[in-house]
């Protein structure tokens, strides 16, 4: 007799953690693109967003037509549209350390302004690896001072993780001890590989590197980390820290191009910020993932920045891709709410299947608090083996699976649950 072990503990881990790692792109990317304006008029790359009040505020490099990346700043109310307002922030003057780029921004909001860290560097071409990071200061977010001691992050020494770039960098205050986290990127000398490390400041100007770095090192030779795994996006939602990074493999590389046919997203956890989990089933998508666009979809999703959107009760990730040469844009992928994040419900949800472990079949019956719902079932691939929409107190059989362990994930749109297995 053949049976589907279909146990308990799975199903309550899909209740309760699975549903942030469901990212869907959106159908019509780019939801935003260089140009036509003269100031990101040949490129545009590395968004940073933040959500503040109902309007998502995104500050990012553009490359305008003297060849030169500048600070850009844009707004949406839906992610979707977008209206930009122009340069923000200059590269420096003559001899300055920043009179070639600026790039990879990110933004914290303080209590008395925002911060900013970014990568900058003294030519407009990367020929040179002059890597470095300044920071400047706002009141708005619009008008920026830059520290007279800029830079005030450097690329360590050669043969050391980040001996040949730094840059990426993601911010968190850390209220208990008063001081900066920021996350970045670092590439060492002899393999040109990205990992994640980890330093902290004060105030912003002055930054120490956490001794144990790095922090997310690149996979086992063959996983799909195992070249690059750089570009946090960075949130702390109810004491845990989550990280979605950018990710290539070495299979994947493109000699004639020179650049890698496939780019992933995947996620990585963390309580203290130091400890830090991958998640078992990355990527959670790649370039190809369906809606694939060629147009839209070439060298990404690259350098995500991600919100919790409190308004929809969902994830938003913008991430950096091309369809060509000199065709760059932002595209969007969302993803519902983790429910074992809500700490306030007034629901309490209980799912019956039976029998446990299956047979031949399973019996599954929901409970009268969910009114309408989708069931999706996943393999340990993380491959979808069955989706079915269902309503409250009905029972159904679900007779296509082969035996195995499985992973169910319930969606509510109407309810907020946390499920609860009984077997029977």
């Amino acid at each position: 007799m053949k049976k589907t072990a279909l146990i308990s503990i799975a199903l309550f881990i899909a209740l309760s953690s699975f549903s942030q790692f469901d990212w869907t792109k959106y159908d019509d990317n780019f939801v935003l693109t260089h140009g036509p304006d003269n100031f990101d008029l040949w490129a545009l790359g590395q968004p940073c967003v933040l959500f503040e009040e109902g309007v998502i505020r995104m500050w990012y490099p553009g490359v305008g037509s003297d060849g030169k990346a500048r600070l850009c700043y844009a707004t949406s109310t839906d992610g979707i549209d977008w209206t930009k307002h122009g340069v923000v922030m200059e590269v420096g003057g003559d001899g300055e350390w920043d009179r070639g780029w600026i790039d990879t921004p990110d933004v914290l909001k303080t209590d008395d302004g925002y911060i900013l860290v970014y990568y900058g560097d003294t030519v407009q071409q990367l020929s040179e690896i002059n890597s470095a990071m300044g920071v400047a200061y706002s009141p708005d977010g619009i008008t920026w001072t830059k520290d007279a001691g800029n830079p005030v992050f450097s690329k360590a020494n050669i043969g050391d993780w980040d001996g040949t770039w730094v840059e990426s960098p993601a911010l968190f205050w850390d209220e208990a001890n008063s001081r900066i986290m920021m996350f970045y990127n670092g590439v060492d000398t002899a393999t040109w590989k990205i990992q994640i490390g980890l330093a902290y400041s004060d105030d912003g100007s002055v930054w120490t590197r956490y001794e144990g770095n790095p922090l997310i090192t690149f996979g086992e030779w063959g996983e799909v980390d195992d070249m690059w795994c750089g570009t946090p996006a960075l949130i702390n939602r109810n004491g845990k820290f989550e990280m979605w990074y950018a990710a290539t493999q070495a299979a994947d590389y493109n000699e004639e191009t020179y650049s890698f046919d496939n780019v992933s997203i995947c996620y990585a956890s963390s309580t203290d910020g130091i400890s830090w989990t991958k998640y078992d089933l990355n990527p959670l998508f790649d370039t190809y993932t369906e809606p694939h666009n060629p147009a839209s979809d070439l060298g990404g999703p690259w350098a995500p920045d991600v919100v919790f959107n409190e308004n929809t009760q969902q994830y938003m990730m913008w991430y950096e891709a091309h369809g060509g040469v000199f065709d760059y844009g932002f595209s969007l992928a969302t993803a519902p709410v983790d429910v074992s994040d809500i700490t306030n419900l007034n629901k309490q949800a209980s799912v019956k299947i039976f029998p446990n472990p299956a047979t031949d079949f399973v019996t599954v019956i929901l409970p009268d608090a969910i009114q309408n719902a989708d069931l999706f079932i996943y393999d340990l691939q993380g491959r979808c083996v069955y989706e079915k929409s269902v309503c409250s107190g009905k029972l159904f059989c679900i007779s296509v699976l082969v035996p195995g362990i499985y992973i169910y994930k319930l969606v509510s749109y109407q309810e907020k649950f946390v499920g609860k297995v009984e077997k029977i």
